[in-house]
């Protein structure tokens, strides 16, 4: 009975770090691409991203599950308030610049979307 509750306790509470852990690394990730956005210059992005990886490893050992908490709230809520309000765009991807530029891979259109329809035969 002992074991059992213990085990479910701690599964418990891996799973609250995973969660954690989880939110984090998706902050971590969307604040980097969101810094993309506002950075056009690679090296002035590189710099921006060595000091905003510093402040994640600033916290890393924080154990208290309330600050975390509280540390990765207050990081959204940043995030939210400095997102660009036209985000990059790769040329490729829809709604870039090149988007279906060359369909099928660069084969072309197919022979039924170039075909002469019958009436101007």
């Amino acid at each position: 009975e002992e074991l059992s509750l213990r085990a479910r306790l701690s599964v418990r509470l891996m799973s609250v770090v995973t969660a954690h852990t989880l939110r984090v690394q998706r902050l971590y990730r969307q604040s980097l691409k969101c810094l993309l956005n506002w950075c056009v210059h690679r090296d002035l992005f590189i710099a921006e991203s060595v000091n905003m990886r510093a402040d994640f490893e600033k916290h890393r050992g924080q154990k208290d599950l309330r600050a975390i908490e509280k540390l990765v709230s207050a990081g959204e809520t940043k995030l939210e308030e400095f997102a660009h309000p036209d985000t990059y765009t790769h040329p490729t991807d829809y709604g870039g610049s090149k988007y279906m530029r060359y369909p099928n891979n660069g084969k072309g259109y197919t022979e039924t979307v170039t075909a002469i329809p019958p009436y101007f035969t």
